[in-house]
């Protein structure tokens, strides 16, 4: 099956967390520029995250969007999997400049109000897999019909943790912060939650650069399984 090459991108605190420390979104965000990418892949916890840090209202119905993106807009894709319908606006993201436009995937369980409410807005949509996203399907589509050689994950430990059980992920890129966030006692996240018991995944050494203020980037290959 034909897919991009997918790199998981992440800050992560020196104990592997990625919540709990005090992130620098702008260095993050610069490396982040630097791991090739015609799409961006995330989950709707992300985004509902995000937009309750920025203080979003996510009620009520979508504004026009306009016209399509022409279809040789260069700029990525941002691709999210809700299977559970739980991202209901999205006008928000979709007239940010980082990218052409969004793409949801979705299952058979996605509520059909959901659906109904995609169509409505004409969001880019697919329904891939019963309960929960065929992430290998969704990444052959993403590579065959929408010509997307290259995934930049920026996602929590789940989606993380499904992409990796499926021997999906190519690198891992972490940005390592100068903190230990386990002392924070604030039920920080690892960048990883394991989606099922297996081995332990090798992975080949890593690049490394430093960073400012003690960060290092740190870049691994994923062994092949």
């Amino acid at each position: 099956m034909t897919r991009p090459r997918v790199t998981i991108h992440n800050t992560a605190s020196v104990d592997g967390k990625v919540t709990g420390f005090p992130a620098d979104l702008g260095l993050y965000y610069k490396i982040a520029g630097r791991v090739s990418h015609d799409a961006v892949l995330t989950g709707s916890g992300t985004l509902l995250a995000a937009a309750a840090a920025q203080g979003i209202d996510l009620t009520g119905e979508d504004r026009e969007f306009g016209a399509p993106n022409p279809r040789d807009d260069s700029r990525p894709w941002l691709v999210i999997v809700d299977s559970g319908g739980r991202l209901t606006r999205l006008d928000w993201l979709r007239g940010q400049p980082f990218w052409r436009d969004v793409l949801v995937l979705c299952t058979e369980r996605t509520p059909p109000a959901h659906l109904q409410r995609l169509r409505r807005h004409d969001v880019p949509h697919l329904v891939l897999g019963a309960d929960h996203v065929d992430l290998p399907a969704a990444l052959n589509a993403l590579a065959v019909d929408h010509h997307v050689r290259a995934v930049r994950v920026d996602a929590g430990g789940t989606l993380n943790g499904q992409l990796l059980h499926h021997q999906l992920v190519d690198e891992i890129s972490i940005v390592v912060a100068p903190f230990v966030a386990a002392a924070s006692g604030s039920g920080s996240v690892g960048l990883v939650v394991p989606g099922r018991d297996g081995p332990a995944i090798p992975l080949t050494p890593p690049g490394v650069e430093v960073l400012r203020d003690g960060h290092l980037w740190l870049r691994y290959g994923v062994a092949a399984g």
